[in-house]
């Protein structure tokens, strides 16, 4: 096969065409993968600014959502859920439990807890040195 300079300049050409579509392709699926990252994070920090304006500071309430009491622990709610199932967990697995456990009553889907239990306990916790991972006690 001969070595012709017009091939050689059209394979070129058309590889050079295919490189710039490649990276153009690329690219705007890169872009379009970033606005949704974008959303996403705006839509988080859009609820998060929601769950803490529900939080409310009122002192005077016995009782306590997850989100307030997670304010008050310095924990997020979902946390404070956490701590509940890790508890509940060992309940139901071993039939009993040692120690005290996150007071909270259940009211529907709402868990609302004891502002003055939830203090005695956090003091119990606290001595105990109980160590929390996820869903699980470790100590």
């Amino acid at each position: 096969m001969k070595n012709h300079p017009i091939l050689i300049l059209a394979a070129s050409l058309i590889l050079g065409i295919s490189f710039v579509w490649g990276c153009r392709i690329v690219s705007s699926e890169r872009r379009a993968g970033n606005e949704e990252m974008m959303q996403a994070m705006i839509s988080q920090m859009q609820l998060t600014a929601q769950r803490q304006e529900t939080v409310q500071e009122d002192d005077d309430s016995p009782v306590l959502t997850l989100a307030e009491a997670g304010a008050l622990l310095r924990l997020t709610g979902d946390q404070v859920l956490n701590i509940i199932k890790a508890e509940s967990s060992i309940l139901s697995n071993n039939g009993v439990y040692v120690g005290e456990r996150l007071p909270y009553i259940k009211v529907d889907d709402q868990f609302l807890i004891n502002r003055e239990l939830l203090m005695s306990w956090l003091s119990k916790a606290t001595l105990e040195n109980r160590v929390y991972s996820g869903t699980t006690r470790l100590q």
